[in-house]
């Protein structure tokens, strides 16, 4: 038995539409270049800084439990809290 059209079928294919083309060819746009302002770069190393000294002192805090038990996030959290509050930072 045939199958019955339904009310949504057209006799006529529907038209296909193209994306348009990037103009390096290979569809990936150039984002346009980042400048910084002297103040973002400083910003930038200082809180740099921060995470190194909260990373330096979350692995102090592992290896003063002698690398056993507790978290690596409790010992993050720590750290943060003991140097921003150094820093006077919230």
């Amino acid at each position: 038995m045939p199958k019955a059209t339904r009310a949504n079928d057209s006799a006529t294919p529907k038209k296909r539409t193209r994306k348009a083309k990037a103009e390096n060819g290979n569809g990936v746009q150039a984002a346009e270049p980042v400048t910084t302002s002297p103040e973002f770069a400083q910003e930038s190393s200082f809180a740099g800084s921060l995470e190194e000294k909260v990373r330096t002192r979350a692995y102090e805090l592992y290896l003063q439990r002698g690398g056993q038990g507790g978290s690596p996030e409790q010992d993050w959290f720590q750290a943060q809290r003991e140097v921003h509050g150094e820093q006077g930072i919230a």
